[in-house]
């Protein structure tokens, strides 16, 4: 009864605040972020209880110039009493010219209920916008934006989030770009301006032992940019065999199916590779995508942890 009164307050949330549609879809994309949400959510900081940490590298539409690539790191870990968690984030993102680099530290605070805790989170940052207009090839050479050289501009940013979790369930709504900062510029009597759009995402998942050396894990993730939930949705069907391996796949709104491989190379780190294959005509200019994640847990407080830990 409980569970479902935080699922239904975290839904009621999300239904009683305006995202406003400003741009497409801005944030780094990753297909494993439920090994590490704190990407998406800063309320996740703390929550595994030990220091959490992943590094890693995204390479979208091999073969495709310009196509996307992403680095990320980040780390988060619990006070010694468990009521709050802290985080640290950085990232690279650069599609085509455009560059986007961030830093930000997230703090969660925690509290019990039911069989888990709620963590309500906030992160704040600074976030960098890097066009180099001298990457883009003209059709016409006297085009006014051929004069811009390097656009560069920071501005601050922040996020908010809520997640529940237990041992074998979570759920989490998140806002990111709160602010929404203008990122405008005059050079040379030309202006150039950018809006960063407020992002919304729910994410739902929850563990079923189905065997003694299986465990069933689905989640799904609605991602959206603009007014409507649901812009962009991941189903995520994933296995964990014998406690050291996931495997899965994903199946991606977007005509998008990704496979994935998590192996626990000993109890304190992991590496994640997947594989993005879209089905829209994009597949014929590319080989796919590839994402790796190394992820490592530190118990430096020597906490009990609940054993297995799916989440």
């Amino acid at each position: 009864m409980k569970m479902k009164i935080v699922v239904l307050f975290i839904l009621s949330v999300f239904a009683t605040l305006k995202v406003t549609d400003l741009f497409a879809q801005q944030d780094p994309q990753f297909s494993q972020y439920m090994f590490n949400p704190l990407y998406v959510n800063p309320a996740y900081a703390g929550s595994r209880g030990v220091v959490n940490g992943a590094l890693a590298y995204r390479k979208q539409w091999i073969g495709f110039d310009g196509a996307p690539s992403t680095m990320a790191f980040a780390v988060n870990m619990p006070s010694k009493k468990g009521k709050v968690g802290i985080g640290f984030e950085v990232f690279n993102d650069k599609i085509g010219p455009k560059t986007t680099t961030g830093a930000m530290v997230d703090y969660a605070y925690r509290i019990p209920l039911g069989k888990g805790k709620l963590a309500f989170g906030l992160g704040a940052g600074l976030m960098s916008f890097n066009v180099n207009w001298d990457e883009v090839t003209y059709k016409d050479g006297a085009d006014s934006y051929n004069q811009l050289g390097v656009v560069k501009i920071t501005k601050p940013d922040f996020k908010f989030g809520i997640y529940y979790n237990s041992k074998k369930f979570y759920t989490g709504i998140s806002f990111t770009h709160l602010n929404q900062e203008v990122y405008s510029v005059t050079q040379d009597s030309l202006m150039f301006t950018a809006i960063m759009s407020r992002h919304s995402y729910i994410t739902v998942g929850r563990a079923f032992q189905i065997a003694d050396n299986v465990v069933f894990s689905p989640s799904i993730m609605f991602r959206n940019s603009g007014n409507n939930l649901g812009n962009n949705v991941d189903l995520n069907l994933n296995f964990k065999l014998r406690d050291v391996l996931w495997v899965g796949l994903t199946i991606r709104s977007n005509k998008c199916l990704v496979a994935l491989v998590q192996y626990s190379i000993t109890n304190h780190l992991k590496l994640g590779y997947s594989f993005d294959m879209s089905g829209t005509r994009l597949a014929t200019y590319n080989s796919g995508t590839h994402e790796i994640v190394l992820a490592f847990d530190l118990n430096i407080f020597q906490s009990k942890v609940l054993s297995p830990r799916f989440f």
